[in-house]
């Protein structure tokens, strides 16, 4: 075979091997595949590069997203390391815009570095920026800077019974306090890496910082301070917040009148995962009142959930109340309302008129007349054992209420009177025409 031939078969071969190799590459299971979350990318800029100590730069920047998702509304954490630290710290958050784009004014007080950073969620993987630099131009610097110092503690360890807690810290040179300082709260709840920017307060006269903190889960916190051109950043130890268990309540029915019952059932858990065998307490108090008093206990079920029976004489605020245990604080619930109606009666009378049959009657509710309530007048026709409407009048002042009906011996009559948020229901005798 000559070398033309050769090649010839060697060039069909390679062609029929390139079509069999993109028939095995094309199957289904590969287009079908889930991508995972969307890619990302982060663009920054400096609007100067540099200030004079205590001038204002501008940090600017912008998220993509890869396919078809939009970066507006999402939150874009700006992380800064001062001159003479090793690692970065959430100093601020930006919202994107329609087209991702974010900035932040930036006051700093020693040559910083900046970069953006975005957390991601379960559409979008997250990612850094690259880092940009703003020079703070001081005429001199110091051969070195004071070390300073900054403590942290938490107030209680456990969320209060309102949701929140203190953290507080103080912020030293020595044995000196520093006031009028920024200092930075950072956070980290389980199972995540990175800080997340809490706030920024300035420190007191004492050189004191305190925030209020309202953890869903369980976090660590930590206090940050950048340093200056005099002073060396430092940083605080960690604390931990634990939350309350979570405690919901609900009162079925809502509205109910004197003597009828109601049940209050209501579930505890704790970041997501149901609280068995934990005592609960049912506190009722009556409304416009602050004095509680105990209806029941009972422990909870397998799933969390507990139940309880009352018949209140009276409108009633309901609470449940979660009795602390070895490794399960206390915690507390909502309020539940049950609007108890009280009793009302309705009296009638019928009189035979020269215009018809008159009947009439007085609402009253607590003892007294109940003014300007609808009453309807029910009609029973001779031989009849049904009630139907015949009409609705309002009583007046006095809670009394007049119908005039057609003369029709036999025909029996009632009123009835349907409630509201206030009173009970209530019907009349019955008279006869």
């Amino acid at each position: 075979m000559t070398l033309t031939a050769l090649r010839r078969t060697a060039a069909g071969a390679a062609v029929l091997a390139t079509a069999a190799a993109g028939a095995a590459v094309v199957p289904t299971s590969s287009a079908s595949a889930d991508p995972g979350p969307a890619a990302t990318s982060l663009t920054i800029r400096a609007l100067h590069g540099g200030v004079r100590p205590g001038g204002t730069d501008t940090i600017t920047g912008a998220l993509f997203v890869a396919g078809p998702g939009t970066p507006a509304g999402r939150t874009i954490t700006l992380e800064a390391r001062p001159m003479g630290t090793d690692e970065f710290t959430p100093v601020g958050d930006a919202t994107a815009g329609a087209r991702g784009g974010v900035r932040l004014a930036v006051m700093p007080d020693v040559t910083t570095r900046y970069r953006w950073h975005y957390a991601g969620d379960t559409d979008t993987r997250p990612s850094n920026s690259g880092v940009v630099r703003v020079r703070v131009r001081t005429p001199q610097h110091p051969p070195t800077r004071i070390n300073t110092t900054l403590s942290i503690r938490a107030l209680h360890h456990v969320v209060r019974l309102d949701g929140a807690d203190v953290v507080r810290g103080r912020l030293k040179a020595g044995r000196v306090p520093l006031r009028h300082r920024p200092v930075i709260l950072v956070s980290r709840t389980s199972g995540t890496d990175s800080w997340t920017f809490e706030g920024v307060h300035r420190t007191q006269r004492m050189g004191g910082v305190s925030f209020t903190v309202e953890p869903d889960a369980r976090t660590a916190y930590r206090l940050v301070f950048l340093g200056t051109a005099l002073l060396q950043p430092a940083k605080s130890g960690t604390v931990h917040v634990v939350p309350r268990p979570d405690v919901t309540i609900a009162a079925t029915p809502a509205q109910i009148d004197r003597g009828e019952t109601t049940t209050v059932t209501g579930s505890v858990t704790d970041e997501g995962a149901p609280v068995a065998g934990s005592t609960v307490k049912l506190l009722a108090r009556v409304a416009g009142t602050r004095h509680a008093h105990l209806v029941g206990t009972t422990t909870t079920a397998a799933d969390g959930t507990v139940s309880f029976t009352d018949s209140p004489l009276r409108s009633t605020v309901y609470h449940l109340r979660l009795v602390g245990a070895a490794g399960v604080p206390g915690a507390l619930s909502d309020a539940a309302h049950v609007q108890v109606s009280r009793p009302s009666s309705l009296s009638i009378r019928g009189k035979a008129t020269a215009a018809g049959f008159a009947v009439s009657g007085v609402l009253k509710g607590g003892g007294h007349p109940l003014a300007h309530r609808a009453v309807t007048l029910l009609e029973q026709a001779p031989g009849s054992a049904t009630w139907t409407e015949a009409g609705t009048h309002r009583t007046n002042r006095s809670g009394f209420v007049r119908f005039l009906e057609p003369q029709v011996p036999g025909t029996g009559y009632r009123l009835a009177y349907a409630g509201g948020p206030r009173f009970a229901s209530s019907t009349s005798g019955t008279v006869v025409s």
